[in-house]
């Protein structure tokens, strides 16, 4: 093919392309935009090309301090792939969730000469993504219930064996000094074990709550310890040992509290799961400066060399059929993303897994 019939067809196939397209030069001016582009983002002048990076696109997101850069800006000095979430209006002024990767192209001397920018839509996505982490929360409140029956069943027989006391008492028409003593050192043991039962069905409920709830002010180290609690029945009868090591004082995070505890709950569950005959979890957590990090850790066979690339796919899974859907690292790489943090994972055979958490404390909130 000629120069002049390739010079033809590149604006056709870049117009025929369903992502949202812009390429950027060296200068921070836009050089290329697709149709789509002009389409989702309503931006339909003839004289889009050469405006400025920061005037052309939604490249920044003035909610959040961390976002306030142009994404195209630093992907020249850095060098390196970035990846962004906005929720946007499009054209008609709805709004839509999209996902925009920022890819350099580097010159012969390695300096970064474009950057194009792949806008997708996800809305879609997202919303079938909600859906089926309420799924896998479910599967988990179904593995949690017969520890959470037993943890309930302890408190109740107390409190049957006090009332069954109580009712020997008044059988008896009249009250010593040592019975009027009994009788309130009962009461007061039937006032704990039922605030033992509020506390687990309230952990029950924050943790089903939908991700989608308005953020607010988290406290990470609770989080944690809510889950230990609802985990407690499946450490003892798997022979798990704990080892906290929560940083006390830790600031809290501006979050979805619902989301922060499905984090933890996704990845305490698979590192109990993953300790099949006994083990340590350590839970560690502390302030990196603007970032809260947690990690957590177990002593289980861990993750084989061929498997770490492909544990954040959905539905990836070597568990037993019917011991997990293989959305739960899915959900919790995609949660993180949206409250602008990380997580990594480290792991060798027969040398437990380490899942590290740092989400920002001045975040997103999840909106992103």
């Amino acid at each position: 093919m000629s120069a002049t019939g390739l010079g033809e067809l590149l604006p056709a196939l870049m117009d025929a392309l369903a992502d949202a397209v812009l390429v950027i030069d060296r200068d921070r001016r836009a050089v290329v935009v697709n149709r789509r582009y002009r389409e989702v983002f309503g931006e339909r002048r003839v004289d889009l090309i050469d405006t400025g990076c920061t005037e052309s696109a939604h490249r920044t997101d003035a909610r959040s301090p961390e976002s306030a850069r142009c994404v195209a800006c630093d992907v020249f000095e850095a060098r390196e792939m970035r990846s962004v979430f906005r929720q946007l209006p499009d054209a008609g002024g709805a709004n839509r969730r999209y996902e925009a990767t920022f890819r350099p192209m580097l010159g012969p001397d390695g300096v970064v000469t474009h950057v194009v920018e792949i806008w997708r839509d996800i809305t879609e996505r997202s919303q079938l993504e909600v859906q089926l982490s309420h799924s896998e929360r479910l599967a988990s409140v179904g593995i949690l219930s017969a520890g959470v029956a037993h943890e309930i069943n302890n408190p109740l027989a107390s409190i049957l064996a006090g009332v069954e006391t109580l009712g020997r008492w008044l059988g008896r028409a009249r009250f010593e000094p040592e019975d009027v003593r009994e009788a309130r050192e009962t009461v007061e043991m039937l006032e704990r074990e039922v605030d033992r039962c509020r506390e687990t069905t309230q952990k029950l409920t924050l943790l089903g709550r939908s991700y989608d709830t308005a953020p607010g002010w988290v406290d990470l180290n609770r989080a944690v310890r809510d889950t230990l609690a609802l985990l407690g029945y499946e450490l003892r009868k798997r022979g798990i040992d704990v080892v906290e090591a929560l940083e006390p004082g830790l600031p809290q995070i501006w979050a979805r509290e619902a989301a922060v505890r499905g984090i933890c709950m996704n990845l305490m569950m698979n590192a109990v799961q993953a300790m099949s005959e006994g083990g340590r979890l350590t839970l560690t957590s502390r302030r990196d400066r603007d970032n809260a990090l947690l990690a957590i850790e177990d002593s289980g066979p861990g993750i084989a060399p061929e498997h770490l690339e492909r544990i954040w796919d959905p539905f990836f899974t070597t568990k037993p059929v019917g011991q997990g859907t293989g959305l739960g690292l899915s959900i919790t790489h995609r949660i993180v993303t949206r409250h602008g943090g990380r997580i990594r994972v480290a792991s060798e055979p027969g040398r437990g897994a380490r899942f590290e958490v740092e989400l920002p404390i001045h975040g997103t909130g999840g909106d992103v």
